[in-house]
């Protein structure tokens, strides 16, 4: 048999992955517990291979593979090209947060438009107090 380059593989492996998607959909709908739930019930898991990455240095050797120019380059040939249907797919759910953050911050702001505004350190005070009552908003 005859081996196959990188490039030969990496084109069979996209041909492939292109073509699955109606299998894709099919596992997707066949699933009967939510993914999330499955990762939630695993956070003891997730915490010592999380701390095992970290500890042996794999998670930094990983983190310093990507240089600026590579990162760079892929949000820019991949990255940014996904924005558009990203965000048009999570309308529903950014109405949703938008419904809970903007009487957040118009709760702050009633605060701090009870504070003085006259000196620097009125200022500073008023950034401080928006920030902690930001700080106390928690997405249900």
């Amino acid at each position: 048999m005859a081996k196959m380059t990188a490039e030969e593989f990496q084109e069979k492996h996209a041909r492939r992955l292109k073509a699955a998607t109606a299998d894709m959909e099919k596992g997707v709908r066949g699933v009967t517990v939510a993914p999330t739930l499955k990762a939630a019930q695993a956070m003891t898991k997730l915490r010592t291979n999380l701390l095992k990455a970290i500890d042996s240095g794999k998670m930094e050797r990983r983190l310093k593979a990507v240089t600026l120019q590579e990162w760079q380059q892929k949000m820019i040939d991949k990255g940014i090209g996904r924005v558009a249907s990203g965000i048009d797919g999570a309308k529903e759910k950014t109405i949703a947060f938008a419904a809970q953050l903007l009487p957040a911050i118009d709760k702050a702001k009633a605060q701090i438009e009870r504070l003085p505004s006259v000196t620097l350190d009125d200022n500073i005070n008023r950034m401080v107090t928006f920030v902690r009552e930001m700080s106390k908003f928690e997405k249900k």
